[in-house]
């Protein structure tokens, strides 16, 4: 038993996956089995036991992933030799890296998980609906073009995140998000109000020059298999990562 991992395709200069809930193993008390957040819930063996079983499926160990403290803004980390490996990211919702090896980790349970590469640097971002509408995918995109990658040579892939099928909001606040980002206007598959914050995040995208755009996963709320952690669902959830790592010269 060991959580879901998928491989994602970010380009030749990259690799990147998501992770997954473990849906072979028997649910827990509190969230799921395949859980990868050290905050929720807080288990701490079965954590450093999934950790281990992802960084071996994907040659990403854990003591050189950069985790961030997502606190839904728009601040975007740099990563550089000065850094720690493994070091946690304080109160950011994105980084950029050049440095090889270094992997960075965004974690999600119903916000969009963004995962960038180009030729010289990599770039996660963790979009909810307040970092989104702060603009904090723009904001690493423009990061990763301070560094030589410009928008134009990125490869883009957005994580699973829930759908504008079930992301019900007030009336009041989808009209105040809308207003910022009119591609979030959604209904739900029950007729309500919604916000479809992937929709939102594409547009952003292209509006900065990234064209080359991908998703995997779908809505986290109501995946016919269960793959997925998702808040809505059971705010008492774990947490998926999406992992990127630049491959140029990789130390072992």
């Amino acid at each position: 038993m060991a959580p879901l991992v998928v491989p994602v395709d970010v380009g030749p200069h990259a690799r990147a996956a998501v992770t997954g809930r473990d849906r072979g193993a028997p649910p827990p008390p509190v969230g799921a089995a395949g859980n990868l957040s050290h905050r929720r819930p807080h288990r701490p063996d079965d954590l450093a036991r999934a950790r281990a079983q992802v960084g071996a499926a994907t040659g990403m160990p854990p003591a050189r992933w950069h985790l961030l403290h997502q606190v839904h803004g728009a601040d975007v980390a740099v990563v550089d030799a000065t850094t720690p490996p493994g070091a946690e990211l304080a109160e950011v919702d994105a980084a950029v890296t050049c440095e090889p090896g270094r992997v960075l980790a965004v974690q999600a349970a119903d916000c969009v998980p963004v995962l960038l590469a180009g030729p010289t640097a990599v770039g996660v971002a963790h979009a909810g609906r307040r970092g989104a509408v702060l603009g904090v995918v723009p904001a690493t995109v423009a990061a990763l073009a301070r560094v030589g990658s410009p928008p134009e040579a990125l490869h883009a892939v957005l994580g699973p995140a829930i759908g504008g099928c079930c992301y019900e909001v007030p009336g009041d606040l989808q009209e105040t998000v809308a207003a910022q980002l009119p591609d979030a206007a959604a209904t739900t598959t029950w007729g309500t109000p919604a916000l479809d914050l992937p929709a939102a995040v594409r547009c952003q995208l292209r509006a900065t020059g990234v064209s080359q755009v991908a998703d995997v996963g779908g809505c986290t709320r109501c995946d016919p298999e269960g793959r997925w952690f998702s808040h809505r669902a059971d705010p008492a959830t774990g947490r998926q990562l999406g992992l990127v790592v630049r491959d140029v010269g990789v130390a072992a």
